[in-house]
């Protein structure tokens, strides 16, 4: 961080960004894929006010439905007092865990339930230092038009559909036991109006998570529940043949952990979504591990074992080692 004069116009200005080569490698034939992923996050601030930018850019389009190669993850304006902040613009979304630590990740990502940048307001603060609460409310007039979901999994990526005035909150307790100890856990949800192209439907989500952090070893998850369909034909498809049904029962689960035996953080993820009411379950184990080769760069070495359990039967969704050399700063 760079501080100027007390007297100077200059804001104080935070600079963070990295570089993810990532390669995808499928173990059952079908075509491997490499990109070269970026992302600069810039935060200045005046007393106050401040202003954070987040644009991000890779080598191929992360997904069919972006407009290009390049596009804004967040940016707000920031207004700061008494230990609380209004963001106002382009934030993610606080309902669940915020990530897995892996760089592959979840079928929750893939649904767009993590890293879901929406237009609106955010209110965070927390009470306490050691023992307190962190909390977030949340009004997002309209979705911020992508997120990492694949195509048809969520509300986004469906030609003229949109995620309208959605209302989320989240409190997190937490106990700082120790320097390296915490104990958090989280009880956040949201509700939205899913415009699809023919309907329009209200969508509820509740999520409880936990996550223990003991020195060097980590354990969290979460679970996290759906009412109403936010999209038209996911998770049954027909392709024109019969009838397409989209969920509007669904729960989620989240669980993982990692051990860091020094720069070697062996890591596990399991997901799991659950389509009650058109019986058809998603299930992703994702063993990996991290190399922390540098104190500013890291490489990830992943298998995505992902399964789906429909009526017809049990088919693989994924199968593929991941290899991601990640340098940041």
């Amino acid at each position: 961080m760079i501080t100027p004069p007390e007297d100077s116009l200059a804001p104080k200005l935070e600079l963070h960004g990295g570089v993810s080569l990532y390669l995808y490698q499928p173990t059952n034939g079908w075509d491997g894929q490499a990109f070269v992923y970026s992302s600069l996050k810039i935060d200045a601030s005046w007393d106050w006010f401040g202003i954070y930018f987040e644009p991000r850019l890779s080598s191929e389009k992360m997904r069919a439905y972006y407009d290009s190669l390049a596009w804004i993850q967040q940016a707000y304006l920031h207004f700061n007092a008494l230990g609380t902040t209004l963001k106002v613009g382009k934030v993610y979304k606080r309902v669940g865990i915020a990530w897995d630590r892996s760089f592959y990740g979840n079928i929750q990502v893939y649904e767009g339930l993590k890293f879901d940048p929406n237009l609106g307001l955010s209110l965070e603060g927390k009470f306490g230092e050691n023992v307190g609460v962190a909390y977030s409310a949340q009004y997002f007039y309209i979705d911020g038009h992508l997120n990492a979901s694949l195509a048809y999994r969520d509300t986004v990526s469906i030609p003229g559909a949109r995620k309208r005035n959605t209302f989320a909150g989240r409190i997190e307790p937490f106990f700082q036991l120790s320097k390296m100890d915490r104990l958090e856990f989280g009880l956040s949800g949201e509700t939205f109006t899913a415009d699809l192209p023919t309907t329009s439907n209200t969508v509820t989500r509740l999520a409880l998570d936990v996550t223990l952090t003991v020195h060097k070893f980590a354990l969290w998850g979460e679970v996290l529940e759906q009412w109403g369909a936010n999209v038209t034909g996911f998770p049954i498809t027909s392709d024109g043949t019969g009838e397409d049904l989209a969920s509007e029962r669904r729960t989620y689960l989240l669980v993982g952990t990692e051990f860091a035996f020094g720069p070697i953080v062996p890591r596990y993820n399991l997901s799991i979504a659950n389509y009650s009411d058109v019986g058809v379950r998603e299930i992703l184990h994702l063993p990996g591990v991290s190399l922390n080769v540098h104190p500013h760069a890291t490489i990830f070495i992943e298998y995505a074992f992902w399964d789906r359990i429909a009526p017809e039967g049990r088919s693989a969704y994924d199968r593929s080692l991941n290899f991601t050399l990640q340098g940041f700063f």
